[in-house]
């Protein structure tokens, strides 16, 4: 083995380290029996965990998150869908400039973008209630579904659809059982960014906080930022990590996220 390739298998090892270490330390440092956040911890205990399940404070975050989640993601796999079959099909001037206008929320500071929707949202009378954070989400979580899908549907053969035009097929049945099942592994990755994208958001949900409608991550900001880093807070964190790792593994086991990876990269 050459210098440059363990120099490139010790840089690769340092990148995954950096990513993991905070991971560790959260999960490490909420099992510990002191009321603040030390690492490595003072003893063992599963009395934060404990705690966090009894407050209703972060058990209606956390439901409101979810909740949260789960809708704007809906909505943008609906929305960002129907965009990319759209600007696939569709063959105009500036064409590439649309494309540009639906990326946008990627590109824009999301500091400027949560500031914008809340501005937008008081104009219009819609910034308290669910309905502001639900499509703020949207927002936020329709382009990267627009890329996904629009990925994919570049690989879709035309004549697959027409075929089933040709044989009697409405557009409607067409789209069901042609397009959507080889769309698959777009909407899954698609879906699956949009979820932890709107359940993670931290800035858009701090802007449209209202009482009763907070999310779990603007919850847990707003509570470090006045108290300090707590145990609880450590111990809510490692609970997000145990949850996410237990939804990903619910979807692996479900639809096989190695055939997704695959055929993301042209697999078939």
């Amino acid at each position: 083995m050459n210098v440059g390739a363990i120099a490139f298998r010790v840089f690769v090892g340092a990148i995954f380290v950096f990513i993991a270490a905070p991971l560790v330390v959260v999960l490490v440092a909420s099992v510990s029996t002191t009321a603040y956040v030390v690492f490595p911890p003072t003893g063992f205990t599963l009395r934060w965990f404990f705690e966090v399940v009894t407050l209703n404070q972060y058990m209606n975050a956390f439901r409101f998150s979810l909740i949260t989640a789960v809708v704007a993601t809906t909505l943008s796999l609906l929305l960002g869908t129907w965009i990319a079959l759209a600007l696939k099909h569709a063959q105009f001037r500036g064409r590439d400039m649309l494309v540009s206008f639906f990326m946008s929320p990627i590109i824009l500071p999301e500091l400027a973008l949560a500031i914008g929707l809340l501005q937008y949202f008081s104009m219009i009378g819609m910034l308290r209630g669910t309905a502001a954070i639900v499509l703020a989400h949207s927002v936020v979580c329709t382009p990267y579904v627009v890329r996904t899908v629009y990925a994919a549907a570049t690989r879709l053969d035309p004549a697959l659809v027409d075929s089933a035009r040709s044989l009697g097929a409405t557009p409607a049945r067409a789209l069901r059982d042609i397009t959507v099942p080889l769309l698959k592994p777009g909407l899954i990755g698609g879906g699956i960014m949009a979820f932890v994208i709107s359940f993670d958001n931290v800035t858009i949900s701090l802007m449209l906080a209202s009482p009763g409608n907070i999310a779990l991550p603007a919850l847990l900001f707003n509570q470090a930022a006045e108290v300090g880093l707590s145990t609880t807070l450590a111990a809510i964190c490692a609970m997000l990590v145990i949850f996410m790792g237990v939804l990903m593994f619910i979807v692996d086991k479900a639809i096989g996220l190695d055939r997704f990876f695959q055929s993301t990269n042209g697999g078939h």
